[in-house]
């Protein structure tokens, strides 16, 4: 996966997760290592493995609302995922 894919992905996710959370979405986004999302969702740096951040990304979801951050973040990728090698995204997103 690319860079750019990696930073589609990662603001679908952290977007979804706005419009149920509001701006705490983005605090918990930047909790995660190798990952900065801006306030607008403009800028998205990603550093690291991509797989290793989206599992991190999710998971810190995952930690506040339980199962349901994990539906709502798989939703939101569901219409990316066929662009992207289905090796690079992490198994439990793609089932």
């Amino acid at each position: 996966m690319d860079a750019k894919q990696l930073t589609i992905l990662v603001k679908a996710i952290v977007s979804e997760q706005q419009t149920i959370i509001g701006p705490m979405a983005i605090d918990e986004a930047n909790k995660v290592a190798g990952l900065k999302v801006s306030v607008d969702l403009r800028d998205i740096s990603v550093s690291g493995e991509a797989k290793v951040v989206l599992k991190s990304l999710v998971g810190q979801y995952q930690k506040l609302f339980g199962q349901a951050s994990v539906e709502a973040c798989k939703e939101s990728i569901k219409q990316i995922l066929p662009q992207i090698p289905r090796q690079e995204i992490p198994e439990f997103l793609v089932q």
